[in-house]
């Protein structure tokens, strides 16, 4: 097919011939050299020369006589001036100190200046005289916005932090100018508006003798326009325009906007032949409508199918172009093999590989360090994500994975550092530092630790990866030693985030050869037959330019001629245009969904594809079925396997059987069986915040160590009531803090975080508040046992041919009145101390049921098979439960209710019922022909960690 750079070198060579080695090239980018140059290959006959290549910024920094600043330098010597006039630390500034340098990187290569731009309402008298060289409507826009502020006296705040910041601007522009002048450095705009002063004084000149051929450039800078005038009056260069009538005859139409000025001053070299009627050739435009980004990659293998079976082959001559980056990876995934070769122009980029993600959670480990009394402790999550990255677990599997096991296990908010350095990879790791050149230096230590050398390509683009990013972090540290900026370790973890996030790893691969997947601004100067767009969503494609940042309004921005929203739009339909007008195929597809990130509208240059050019836009709309399926009820069978599981609970040696376990049964019995038969559990993980069953935890275990000195003390109450609001109790809140939360650590008040605090004080005043004093009410008791082991063997079946244990931990047990044990149960739950009665406990139906009295009336079945056994004294069981919450009423009572109003004060009377439920749900649980079912009432799905799996 005939394209743009094709037509170039050949009215080059056709000038120039064997000598073309002569000419100086001028490109946009690297992408259009390689290109030209396989065109200009079609047309030599022997070897020879290849012409000079260069680019506009080549240029500049020749004539401009300085050297290109780091960003992050620029950022750090623009904060040191800045500080002389705002107080600001470097941490708050960086953001704005980008957007300002933008700023004045743009005011540079526009040659606006600065004077006048950061002038002010006191000043606009005097600014009438000085924009003469403006015309009316620029002069229109500047005095229309000066005069907009109104009085001063009248300002807002927002108005007032405006100008506080504008009036130090243009001190800041020229200091923050000198100072990179004396180190002979420059940002992009401050070498083009040098380079363009040398150039207009005479100082320099860009010509070496050679000719120039300045080749498909669109919206230029005042500075480029200083450039290219250059070339043409000195250097005698030749302008090589890519256009189409389509655009460039239409005024209206925004593609030809810098176009048509640039050939009005500049011209086309004579002769030139280049078809400039592309645009209205029969065309096959397509836009496609998906409702994912995932479809939009599987449309693509669809497209290069359907291509190689029209054409025969894809090759270079077709391109996907993507306007959003992030659908690159999924867009490699889904090219189908057929497609043959692909080339990638845009690189792979580092944030999504494990070396990046490691040095993330290295920055993110000495950044949420703290030392307290000399010793060193990392943050859990920082720990664990280490000690589960593949790189470590790779080196260091064994001491790695039990690690990981006991900081779950042991709950550690903190980890000391001392006991995470075992085995020289994890003591290098595991070292706090508290300056940012130490964290500098130990992440580059520790990437060179991971590194490897291995053959195969995996341990090679590890190696690659962690070499790129090892360079970029010395570049970082040398740029901010070199400016001298003190920061803390939290804005150097930040600093090194944000350059890394933005670096891409280029793929190998012939640029010449295959599919090119690329983004927009490589296509330029590019012509394909067949073209695939992706991401073609308006928020995308042109996007709003409006959302970025900057300290100049936009009314400044449109008077001073400085880039605008319609500058963007004009840049960005070029380029749409430009890239169809030669190809025979153009297929845009946009995602349909509207979430926070995207309206769903296609792109305004689908619209005017469809509405104002001669071709006809073909839609197609590809669907997701989201029919959902009713999930089918989860049933499983007591085969000959699960059976056998099933008896491990049989017979007295056997595994027991908990209240917890005969609760979950009843509130669903596939829950039972992924629990307590298949052995499912939930994923152990460090809980931060005190939930509510290590908040009951922690009550408790302070009454158990409360109460301890007092078992089998004959009536404790007098002793209880002096514990009320003593010292002892609060000591004994934290000593139970430090065995529960801790798990024996030596910690104090001091350390407690978050919600522990409210949770220490909270279990003080219901001991103190609730509990205390209604035990020191309490006559004719004796505390027996606390926290005690409860078993006890229960028949079933017919004529008891089964048997199972069960077994259980009574928070407390009393010796009361009349020979009697009296099963206390803390609970720190919502109240609920009645039920229908006995048979509502076996229910079915969840709000029937009450598992707390189901638990307490368990256990003292237990113990009255252990009084009948001779294992435990007493003649009768009360159950009672303990709602901490509620026991400061004076009418509060412990005892279970019945909703017809009676109290339960022994077990007795009830046994025989409670044990005739008990034997047919067992009989039903061990039954064989009996399956585990979900559970029919899906209210206590809403917490089950099973829930997932059965998708309710």
């Amino acid at each position: 097919m005939e394209t743009f750079l094709g037509n170039v070198a050949r009215s080059l060579y056709d000038e120039f011939g064997e000598d073309i080695s002569s000419v100086r090239i001028l490109l946009p980018n690297t992408r259009s050299r390689l290109f030209f140059l396989d065109e200009l290959g079609r047309l030599i006959r022997r070897p020879v020369w290849q012409p000079r290549y260069t680019t506009v910024d080549e240029v500049m920094r020749s004539l401009a006589g300085y050297a290109p600043v780091e960003r992050v330098r620029a950022v750090a010597e623009l904060y040191k001036v800045y500080s002389r006039y705002h107080k600001e630390g470097f941490d708050s500034f960086y953001f704005w100190g980008e957007v300002l340098l933008n700023d004045f990187d743009q005011i540079d290569k526009y040659r606006v200046d600065a004077d006048m731009l950061f002038s002010n309402l006191r000043d606009l008298k005097d600014m009438d005289g000085d924009l003469s060289y403006f015309n009316e409507q620029q002069r229109a826009v500047v005095r229309r916005f000066w005069e907009a502020f109104g009085a001063e006296e009248g300002y807002s705040d927002e108005k007032r932090d405006f100008l506080s910041i504008w009036r130090s601007l243009r001190t800041i522009y020229h200091e923050f100018r000198e100072r990179l002048a004396e180190l002979g450095l420059a940002y992009t705009g401050m070498m083009h508006r040098r380079a363009a002063e040398r150039l207009r004084s005479g100082e320099v000149s860009a010509d070496d003798g050679r000719p120039v051929a300045v080749v498909g450039f669109n919206a230029l800078s005042e500075c480029e326009k200083v450039l290219f005038d250059h070339l043409r009056n000195v250097c005698d260069a030749r302008f090589f325009w890519d256009c189409d009538d389509y655009y460039m005859q239409d005024r209206h139409q925004e593609a030809g906007l810098f176009v048509r000025e640039n050939i009005a001053r500049y011209g086309q070299v004579a002769g030139f032949v280049n078809r400039t009627d592309n645009f209205v050739q029969p065309k096959e435009v397509t836009a496609v409508s998906v409702p994912s980004g995932a479809l939009q990659c599987k449309y693509a293998a669809d497209f290069l199918r359907d291509v190689i079976a029209r054409q025969g082959y894809a090759g270079k001559e077709t391109a996907i172009v993507l306007t959003d980056e992030s659908l690159l990876l999924p867009l490699l995934y889904a090219i189908p093999p057929e497609a043959g070769e692909i080339n990638v122009t845009m690189g792979y980029p580092l944030r999504q590989t494990l070396a990046y993600s490691f040095v993330e959670r290295l920055l993110r480990l000495q950044t949420h360090a703290r030392r307290k009394g000399g010793t060193s402790a990392f943050y859990h999550a920082d720990v664990t994500g280490i000690l589960s990255h593949p790189f470590v677990v790779e080196l260091e599997p064994e001491q790695a994975g039990r690690l990981n096991s006991e900081i779950v296990a042991r709950s550690h908010i903190y980890v000391k550092a001392a006991d995470l350095r075992q085995g020289a990879l994890l003591e290098t790791v595991f070292t706090e530092h508290g300056e940012w050149r130490e964290v500098a230096e130990w992440v580059m230590e520790v990437l060179s630790a991971v590194a490897g050398n291995g053959e195969d390509e995996e341990a090679r683009l590890r190696y690659e990866y962690v070499g790129i990013i090892s360079d970029t972090l010395r570049r970082l540290a040398n740029s901010l030693e070199g400016c001298g900026v003190e920061m803390d370790v939290p804005v150097f973890a930040s600093l090194a985030r944000r350059m890394l996030q933005n670096l891409r790893v280029p793929y190998e691969g012939e640029p010449l050869r295959g599919i090119q997947v690329m983004g927009i601004l490589e296509t330029r100067n590019l012509d394909f037959r067949n073209v695939l767009l992706l991401s073609m969503n308006d928020d995308n494609f042109p996007g709003n330019p409006a959302a970025s940042s900057s300290f100049i309004p936009y009314n400044l921005r449109l008077g001073y001629g400085l880039p605008t929203p319609q500058h963007h739009d004009g840049v960005y339909a070029y380029y749409f245009y430009r890239l169809l007008q030669r190809a025979e195929r153009a297929d845009m597809v946009y995602s349909s969904r509207t979430d926070e990130n995207s309206t769903g509208e296609p792109s305004r240059y689908i619209y005017q594809l469809e509405y104002e050019s001669p071709h006809t836009v073909r839609h197609r709309e590809i669907g997701l079925d989201v029919g959902i399926a009713v999930p089918e009820p989860i049933v499983v069978a007591k085969d000959e396997a699960v059976v056998r599981r099933l008896e491990r609970y049989l017979g007295s040696g056997g595994e027991t059987l908990s209240p917890t376990a005969l609760n979950t049964y009843l509130e669903c019995p596939l829950k039972f069986y992924f629990r307590y038969v298949a052995g499912l559990k939930p994923e152990d993980e460090v809980v931060e915040e005190v939930d509510m069953p290590m908040f009951g935890t922690i009550l408790h275990k302070t009454m158990e160590l409360l109460y301890t000195p007092l078992i089998d003390v004959p009536a404790p109450e007098q002793t209880i009531g002096k514990l009320i609001g003593s010292d002892a109790v609060a000591d004994t809140v934290e000593r139970a803090i430090s065995e529960v939360y801790f798990h024996g650590g030596e910690t104090n008040r001091s350390e407690y975080e978050g919600n522990l605090l409210l949770v220490h004080d909270i279990v003080i005043r219901y001991v103190n508040g609730n509990l205390l004093p209604f035990d020191s009410r309490l006559r004719d008791f004796t505390v027996a046992a606390l926290e005690q082991r409860l078993t006890a063997p229960f028949a079933f079946g017919p004529k008891g041919k089964h048997a199972v244990t069960f077994s259980g931990l009574a928070d407390r047990v009393d010796r009361i009145a009349g020979g009697r044990i009296r099963i206390v149960d803390y609970k720190t739950g919502a109240p609920h101390t009645d039920f229908a009665g006995v048979a509502a406990l076996f229910g079915k139906e969840s709000g029937e049921r009450n598992p707390a009295v189901l638990q307490t009336l368990l256990y003292s079945m237990m113990v009255t098979r252990m009084q009948e056994a001779g294992e435990m004294e007493g003649t009768d069981v009360c159950p009672s439960l303990y709602y901490v919450r509620l026991m400061n009423r004076p009418d509060y009572s412990p005892l279970l209710n019945l909703k017809d109003g009676r109290s339960i004060t022994g077990y007795g009377p009830y046994r025989e019922e409670f044990e005739a439920y008990l034997d047919g749900l067992l009989t039903e649980m061990f039954d064989a022909s009996v399956p585990f079912r979900q559970c029919g009432d899906t209210r206590p799905c809403t917490f089950c960690d099973f829930a997932p799996v059965c998708r309710r």
